[in-house]
């Protein structure tokens, strides 16, 4: 497994392509990416219309963003959510871009779950 304390990231809506895509964050970083990538921190809990963009200012997509602070988060941690258009493009950029960030990579198969066994959000009833 790796570090537990990384910043991690996924597709957590179904096959590509799609109407809409979800894709999720976990971690300590979550919410300076997603300022980073759109423009502003969300009011928790709430879901914002965004411009999702590179580092460098190109336009990636306009989406929905929203931010989960732990430990009140499925993971326990602070999550972040971007729901975007579904197109196979649209889905690599972003989560390429997300992988240029530090400490932040793609999560494990069950990584999201096993967070939230590790911070007691769940047991294994």
């Amino acid at each position: 497994m790796s570090g537990r304390t990384d910043t991690i990231f996924a597709l957590s809506s179904g096959s590509l392509p799609s109407g809409v895509a979800v894709i999720r964050l976990s971690g300590a970083g979550s919410i300076d990416i997603a300022h980073e990538m759109s423009g502003s921190t969300p009011v928790a809990r709430h879901a914002f219309l965004k411009s999702i963009r590179r580092r460098n200012g190109e336009l990636l997509d306009r989406g929905l963003v929203i931010v989960f602070p732990g430990p009140e988060s499925f993971t326990g941690e602070d999550c972040v959510e971007f729901h975007c258009h579904g197109g196979k493009a649209v889905i690599a950029a972003i989560l390429g871009e997300l992988a240029t960030f530090d400490r932040c990579r793609p999560a494990e198969a069950g990584e999201f779950t096993r967070r939230a066994f590790l911070n007691g959000k769940i047991d294994l009833t």
